[in-house]
């Protein structure tokens, strides 16, 4: 199933703002805001910039604005934010696309790269969606394998607060059973 989060393709208020509410919930379930550091809307641009890239989408723009610049425990061993991907990313990215037998990637050239696992995977934004609000994600293998991840910057974000929410559940679970992780529990409020 997949989930808009209520946020119309074209709608650049509703997206942010989605955006904003999923990280909100996370902090009402516990998580301490204080755990990430956004990035500025110049850093923003001069990441998409070092990619060839002159728009970023409103809701990955507001998700850098929440962890851009250290996504904390939000998104364990991914490159990801102003400091995360950058033209070296964007090559290896369009390297798999040109093992891929076939995808379908409208504008390779203009592809944005939001991440990358372990140089061999990377998860991107086609160049003809960066000017779309909230577009669609698709993951790139180095060996041409090209998915589409989800529907919308706002399913993907909402799928990783998710995870954060349910991470304080399981940080709990095992305090409960005298097992704490120091490390993971000062990501959270424990009040």
């Amino acid at each position: 199933m997949t989930r808009r989060y209520g946020v119309s393709m074209n709608d650049e208020a509703a997206a942010a703002g989605v955006i904003r509410d999923l990280f909100d919930r996370a902090v009402s379930e516990g998580f301490r805001a204080e755990a990430v550091e956004g990035a500025s809307d110049a850093e923003i641009d001069a990441m998409a910039a070092e990619q060839g890239v002159g728009t970023v989408p409103v809701a990955l723009r507001e998700v850098l604005r929440i962890l851009g610049r250290n996504a904390g425990s939000v998104l364990p061993g991914t490159v990801f934010g102003v400091r995360g991907p950058d033209a070296d990313d964007k090559q290896g990215a369009l390297w798999g696309l040109e093992e891929a037998a076939e995808h379908a990637i409208r504008d390779p050239a203009g592809l944005l790269v939001i991440s990358e696992a372990g140089g061999y995977s990377y998860v991107v934004i086609d160049g003809s969606d960066v000017g779309n609000p909230d577009p669609p994600l698709w993951e790139i293998t180095e060996s041409g394998v090209v998915t589409r991840r989800r529907e919308s910057v706002t399913e993907w974000f909402g799928l990783l607060i998710d995870r954060v929410v349910q991470e304080k559940s399981r940080l709990a679970a095992d305090r409960a059973k005298g097992r704490p992780d120091p490390e993971g529990e000062k990501n959270y409020r424990w009040d």
